[in-house]
C-alpha cells in the first residue's frame, strides 16, 4: 500500500472512530444552546470554537459525521445493491427485461443527476429519507451500467459456455462465475461513488434540501456557519476542510483498491 493510501486509510478510520463514539467523544451536547459563548474562538473548553447560537463546534462536527456518514454510506449500499443486481439479472436475461431495464437507466443516466435529486427532494421534501432517496437515485445508473456492461463480457467466456454446456442454472452462473468477477470493479467504483454520496448529502443541505437543522450534518453546517467567514473564519473551515478530506481519501482509497485488484486478476 502505497503512504498516500495509508494516510487516507488514517484519515477515514478517524473519521469512522469519532462518528461511531460521537456520544462518548462530544463534550457536550450537539444542540446545547449558550448565547453568552456565541463565536468564541478555539480554546481548551471548545477546542474547535463555538457557533452563533454558543453550541460547541468539535461535538457537532462528531455528530455531523454521524449524519455524513450513515445517509451517504446507506443510500450508497442501496444503490449498489439495486444497480448491480438489476444489471446483473439484464445481462444475464436479455431480450425484453434487458432492453426495458436498459431504456429506464439510460434515461435516468443521461439526466443531470443534481437535477432529479433536486426532483425527488422537492417531491419527497427534505430530510434524511429524501436526502437517501434522491442519492440512491442518482448512484444507481452508474452501478447498473458498470455491472451490465461487466457481466456481459463475463458471460461470453469460454469458461461460462462450457458451465452452461453442462447444465449450470442462471442462478449459478450468476453467483460463481460473473458476481465473482464483478467484485474487482464494484468495490472500488463503490468507494469512488461514497466520496460522490457525502458531496450530494453536503450540496442538498447547502441549498437548503437536505438534513434540517438542528440536527447536524457536514452540509448544514457549511449552510449554517458561511456567513460568518469573515467574523468567525474557522466556523465554515472546519466542515469545508472535512468534506474535502474525506472526499480526497476516499478517491485515493479507490485508486489504490482498483490497482490491487488488477494485480490479483493479472496473477490469476
Amino acid at each position: 500500500m502505497s503512504l498516500g493510501a495509508k494516510v487516507a486509510l488514517s484519515i477515514i478510520a478517524v473519521e469512522l472512530f469519532l462518528a461511531l463514539l460521537a456520544s462518548f467523544i462530544a463534550p457536550y451536547p450537539y444542540d446545547r444552546i449558550d448565547l453568552g459563548k456565541r463565536l468564541e474562538p478555539p480554546s481548551p473548553s471548545h477546542i474547535l470554537g463555538t457557533d452563533p447560537l454558543g453550541r460547541d463546534v468539535f461535538s457537532r462536527l462528531v455528530y455531523a459525521l454521524r449524519t455524513t456518514i450513515t445517509i451517504s454510506a446507506v443510500s450508497l449500499g442501496a444503490a449498489l445493491i439495486m444497480g448491480t443486481l438489476l444489471g446483473i439479472i439484464s445481462a444475464i436475461l436479455g431480450g425484453l427485461v434487458d432492453t426495458t431495464l436498459l431504456g429506464v437507466f439510460s434515461v435516468v443516466y443521461a439526466i443531470p443527476g443534481l437535477f432529479i435529486a433536486v426532483a425527488v427532494l422537492l417531491i419527497m421534501g427534505s430530510g434524511a429519507v429524501g436526502t437517501a432517496t434522491a442519492i440512491i437515485i442518482t448512484l444507481a445508473p452508474m452501478f447498473f451500467r458498470l455491472s451490465r456492461a461487466g457481466a456481459r463480457e463475463v458471460l461470453v467466456k469460454q469458461y461460462v459456455e462450457a458451465a452452461k454446456a453442462l447444465g449450470a442454472s442462471t442462478l449459478r452462473i450468476a453467483l460463481n462465475y460473473v458476481g465473482r468477477e464483478l467484485v474487482a470493479v464494484v468495490i472500488p467504483t463503490a468507494i469512488y461513488m461514497l466520496s460522490d454520496a457525502i458531496a450530494l448529502e453536503a450540496t442538498f443541505s447547502v441549498i437548503g434540501l437536505g438534513i434540517p437543522p438542528p440536527t447536524p450534518s457536514l452540509g448544514n453546517m457549511v449552510a449554517e456557519y458561511k456567513d460568518y467567514i469573515l467574523a468567525a473564519p474557522w466556523l465554515a473551515t472546519i466542515p469545508v476542510v472535512v468534506v474535502a478530506l474525506t472526499i480526497a481519501s476516499l478517491n485515493t482509497l479507490a485508486k489504490e483498491l482498483a490497482r490491487e485488484f488488477s494485480i490479483v486478476i493479472e496473477v490469476a
